[in-house]
C-alpha cells in the first residue's frame, strides 16, 4: 500500500474534534470520539503492516516492537521529563503527588489502568486537572500492540484462508459483544471507558479492513457515488461529535457507529477508487500538516489545558477568540517543534537496536518515575518547601493525636467503616493518662468536639485552649462528626454528651438528612446539649473565595510571581458562602447568648481588607479551607485578644455580627410582602402578596445553555401531588424559558411566574449547566 495522504487528513479531524471538546466548545461536546477514530486508524495501519509481512514471511516481533517504541516512546518521555521538571518547581504538593503517582503508569503504557483507578471519571470537572489523563488512550493502543502480533501470527498458521477469515470475523463479533455487554449491562463506567476489553473492537474494526483490503472489496468508479459516501461518513463524524456528550453510553454501540464511519472513510480513500473532493479535502496541505503533528498535538494540548486549569484558569470559560488563540499560537507551534525536533529525530535519524531502545525509553524512565514518587512519599519535608506544605495539606498537622481503638469506643469500628474518619483525644490527655495510670476512655473527656475538615487548621488552637484549662476533648473528626448518621443517633449522641462540660460544633449540620427524617440536627444537638447542662460552642465558618479556580490562581500567583500583599478588594467575594452566613445568623437569632459563638473573620478582615497572605503563604488550602500555618497565626491572635473559649465566665460578645464587615447584606426584605436579592449579577424578586417571582441574570459566555431550577417547599406536603410527595417540593423548572443560548440574549429573564397558592415554607433556587456544576444556589425562608 502506498503512503495514504488522506489518512493524515483523517488524523487531523480526529485530533481537532478532541481538542475542541476539551476546550469546551459546545458544538463538539462529543469530540472525545476523535480518540475512537485514532483507534481505528491504528488498527488498520498496524494490522496491514503485520499481515503483509506475514504473507511475505518477513515478520519480526523484535523489529515490530522496536518500531512501536521509536514511534511512541521518545516524544512521550521527553515531554514527561519537561513536564516533571516544571511540576516539581511549580505544582503544589497534592497535585504534584497525584502527578507523580500517575507518572510510572504513563511511562509504560498503563495510563488507562491509572485513569480507571481514579476517584473521578473522565467527564468529571476535577479530571481536568490530571495532566496525564489523556495517556489512557496510549495505554489502550500499546496493550493492543503487545497482543495483536501474536494473535495474527497464530491466525496465519491456519492455512485455509476461508477458516482463517471466519476466525477473524468471529473474533470481531465477539469483541463487539463484549463491549456492548459491559457498557450496556454493567455499572463499571470507568473501567468500561478506559480499558482494552471494551475498546478492542474499535481497533479491530481497522484490522478487519486491513485483512480484506485487497481481497474482494468493491472498487468505486462513480465520482458522484463516492462524494455522497464522503458526505455521509464525514458528516456523520461531525454530527456525532455534536450529538454525543459525557452522558452517552460509551464505547459500546455508539462507538461502533463511529468506528464503522471511520473505516468507511479509509476505504473510500483507496488508490483503486476514483478521486473526489472528499479525498482532496483530507489531502489538503493544512489538513495533512495537522495530521502529521497529531501525535505531538494530542500529547501537548491536554497538558496545556490541564496545567492552565490547575493554576486557576478554567479554559472552558475562555472566550472563543481566546480558545482559538490558545490552539493556533500555543498548542500547534509547540507541537510542531515537538514533531520536528523530537519525533522525527528519534524516529528517523538516531538509530537504536531493540535492547538499547527498551532500556533507554522504557525501563530507565519507569525506574526513575517510580523512584521519584517513592522519594516524595518518604521525604515530603525535603521534597516540598515547608510553606507549600502548610498551604496545601493537612498531613503535617502540628498536633499528634492518639486514635481511639475499638476497645475504647464501640462507635469507632462502625464510624471508620461508614465514614472513613477518625476519633482522637486532644488537650491534657497525656498528663491525664499518667495521673490515671491507664488508657483514657471517652467518658474521661470533659469536651466533645464534632469536627470536619475545617478543624484541621485550628487543631493546635483548640489543643492550646484545652491545655490552659486542664481539659481533655474527645474529637469526632472528618465525617465521623456525623454521629447523627447512625441508627439510634439520638441515643448515641445523648450518651456521648453525658458528663461533658462543653460541646464544640465545628461542622455544619443543617444539610444533614438522617434516614429521610425531618430532624433539624443542628437545633436538636444544641437543644440536647442545653437540656443536659452542656455548654455549646459554635464555630462560625470563615472566609471563602468565589471559586476553586480563584483560590488556585491566587496560590500560584504567589509561587510564580512572589505576591505577598493583602488583597484589598475582596471583602464581598470572600463572603460568597451566603447560606453559611444566613444559617449562622438564624441560629444566633434563636439561641443568642446561650451558645458561645467563635468567629475568626474579624481577625482576617478589617478596614475593608481581607488578609489572604501570611509570609508569602496563601491563607486558604482551597476556596474555603484555611491552612494550618494561617490557622496557627489566627489562633495566636485570638488568644491574645479574647477570652479562652472554655472560660467558666465567658462574656465574649458575638463578634461575627461586626457591622463594618457585614454592612453589605446579601438578602434584603423591603417589606413583609417582598423578598429582594441582588448579587453576582442575579436580581431576584419574590412578591408574596402577588404570589409571583421574577429572576434576571446578566449573561456571560459560561451561561450558554444553562438552566435555573426553582423548588418550592410547602409547610404541608399533603398539598403536593403523589408524584412530588416523595421529593417534598414542587418543581417549577418548566415555568418560563428554561434553556437560553448565550448568543440569543444579553439578559436572561426567567419569566414572571405564579407561585403556588398554598403556604410556602422555603424556596430553593439554583442556576446550573445540564450535567455540569452549579453557578449559583440560594435558599429563601418565607416569613
Amino acid at each position: 500500500m502506498k503512503y495514504r495522504k488522506d489518512i493524515d487528513g483523517l488524523r487531523a479531524i480526529a485530533v481537532l474534534v478532541v481538542i475542541f471538546c476539551h476546550l469546551g466548545m459546545g458544538l463538539f461536546k462529543g469530540g472525545f470520539l476523535g480518540v475512537d477514530i485514532f483507534f481505528v486508524i491504528s488498527g488498520f495501519l498496524i494490522t496491514y503492516n503485520i499481515t503483509q509481512k506475514l504473507n511475505e514471511d518477513k515478520f519480526s516481533f523484535k523489529k515490530f516492537y522496536l518500531n512501536r517504541i521509536k514511534r511512541i516512546a521518545p516524544v512521550l518521555i521527553v515531554i514527561l521529563i519537561l513536564l516533571t521538571v516544571f511540576n516539581s518547581l511549580v505544582l503544589l504538593p497534592e497535585p504534584l503527588k497525584n502527578y507523580l503517582e500517575f507518572l510510572p503508569y504513563a511511562c509504560i503504557g498503563l495510563g488507562n489502568y491509572a485513569a480507571a483507578n481514579l476517584s473521578s471519571g473522565y467527564f468529571d470537572a476535577v479530571s481536568e486537572r490530571y495532566q496525564l489523563l489523556h495517556t489512557w488512550s496510549l495505554g489502550v493502543e500499546e496493550q493492543f500492540y503487545l497482543f495483536v502480533p501474536f494473535l495474527f501470527f497464530i491466525l496465519w498458521k491456519i492455512k485455509d484462508q476461508r477458516y482463517r477469515n471466519l476466525a477473524i470475523v468471529v473474533i470481531y463479533i465477539l469483541s463487539i459483544a463484549v463491549s456492548v455487554y459491559f457498557v450496556e449491562f454493567t455499572e463499571q463506567s470507568k473501567s468500561n471507558y478506559y480499558l482494552l476489553h471494551t475498546r478492542f473492537f474499535e481497533i479491530f474494526t481497522g484490522s478487519m479492513l486491513a485483512v480484506f483490503y485487497h481481497k474482494g472489496l468493491p472498487v468505486i468508479n462513480s465520482k458522484r457515488q463516492l462524494e455522497i459516501l464522503y458526505v455521509f461518513s464525514l458528516g456523520g463524524i461531525i454530527l456525532f461529535s455534536y450529538i454525543f456528550d459525557g452522558a452517552s453510553l460509551w464505547p459500546g454501540l455508539n462507538a461502533l457507529w463511529v468506528s464503522l464511519l471511520t473505516v468507511l472513510i479509509i476505504f473510500l480513500g483507496r488508490e483503486e477508487n476514483v478521486n473526489s473532493w472528499g479525498k482532496q479535502l483530507l489531502e489538503y496541505p493544512a489538513m495533512r500538516f495537522i495530521g502529521k503533528i497529531s501525535y505531538s498535538l494530542y500529547l501537548w494540548h491536554w497538558i496545556i489545558i490541564a496545567t492552565l486549569v490547575e493554576i486557576g484558569y478554567d479554559v472552558n470559560h475562555f472566550s472563543l477568540l481566546a480558545k482559538l488563540f490558545l490552539l493556533c499560537l500555543v498548542m500547534i507551534p509547540v507541537s510542531y517543534l515537538s514533531w520536528k525536533y523530537i519525533e522525527n529525530v528519534f524516529r528517523y535519524r538516531w538509530v537504536f537496536n531493540f535492547r538499547v531502545s527498551l532500556i533507554s525509553w522504557v525501563l530507565i524512565p519507569l525506574l526513575l518515575a517510580m523512584g521519584l514518587y517513592k522519594y516524595q512519599e518518604l521525604q515530603p519535608d525535603t521534597f516540598y518547601p515547608s510553606s507549600e506544605i502548610d498551604a496545601t495539606t493537612y498531613q503535617f498537622s502540628y498536633v499528634n493525636t492518639p486514635h481511639l481503638t475499638v476497645k475504647n469506643n464501640p462507635l469507632t469500628k462502625e464510624m471508620r467503616k461508614k465514614f472513613s474518619g477518625v476519633e482522637y483525644f486532644i488537650g491534657e490527655y497525656q498528663n491525664r493518662k499518667k495521673r490515671l495510670k491507664r488508657e483514657l476512655r471517652v467518658s474521661d473527656a470533659e469536651v466533645l468536639v464534632l469536627a470536619n475538615s475545617h478543624f484541621h487548621a485550628f487543631k493546635q488552637f483548640m489543643d492550646q485552649q484545652l491545655k490552659e484549662k486542664n481539659l481533655v476533648a474527645h474529637v469526632l473528626h472528618e465525617r465521623t462528626g456525623n454521629v447523627y448518621g447512625f441508627k439510634n443517633a439520638k441515643e448515641r449522641y445523648s450518651e456521648l454528651l453525658k458528663g461533658k462540660k462543653f460541646v464544640v460544633v465545628w461542622v455544619r449540620l443543617d444539610f444533614i438528612d438522617f434516614n429521610g427524617t425531618d430532624i433539624n440536627w443542628d437545633r436538636w444537638i444544641l437543644d440536647e446539649a442545653l437540656r443536659q447542662g452542656v455548654q455549646p460552642i459554635f464555630y462560625v465558618p470563615g472566609i471563602e473565595m468565589p471559586s476553586e479556580n480563584e483560590a488556585r490562581k491566587n496560590i500560584y500567583q504567589n509561587i510564580l510571581l512572589g505576591k505577598s500583599t493583602n488583597d484589598g478588594d475582596n471583602l464581598k467575594t470572600l463572603f460568597e458562602d451566603i447560606p453559611t452566613l444566613e444559617y449562622t445568623s438564624t441560629l444566633f437569632e434563636d439561641y443568642g447568648d446561650s451558645v458561645r459563638w467563635v468567629d475568626f473573620k474579624p481577625l482576617m478582615c478589617y478596614d475593608s481588607t481581607c488578609k489572604l497572605w501570611l509570609d508569602d503563604t496563601f491563607a486558604l488550602f482551597d476556596k474555603h479551607h484555611i491552612t494550618r500555618q494561617f490557622g496557627y497565626e489566627l489562633g495566636r491572635e485570638y488568644d491574645f485578644k479574647y477570652d479562652n473559649i472554655f472560660e467558666v465566665d465567658w462574656n465574649q460578645p458575638p463578634i461575627f455580627f461586626n457591622e463594618e464587615l457585614l454592612k453589605n447584606d446579601w438578602a434584603k426584605e423591603d417589606d413583609k410582602n417582598e423578598i429582594y436579592y441582588q448579587d453576582q449579577n442575579y436580581t431576584i424578586k419574590i412578591d408574596l402578596a402577588d404570589r409571583t417571582y421574577k429572576i434576571k441574570k446578566e449573561y456571560s459566555e459560561k451561561d450558554s445553555e444553562s438552566m435555573f431550577f426553582f423548588h418550592v417547599f410547602p409547610e404541608d406536603i399533603s398539598v403536593l401531588s403523589d408524584k412530588r410527595k416523595k421529593y417534598k417540593f414542587d418543581n417549577l423548572d418548566t415555568k418560563g424559558e428554561t434553556i437560553v443560548s448565550f448568543i440569543q440574549k444579553d439578559t436572561f429573564f426567567y419569566g414572571k411566574n405564579k407561585l403556588p397558592e398554598y403556604k410556602i415554607k422555603t424556596i430553593h433556587l439554583g442556576h446550573f449547566k445540564p450535567k455540569g456544576k452549579r453557578f449559583f444556589e440560594k435558599t429563601f425562608n418565607i416569613p
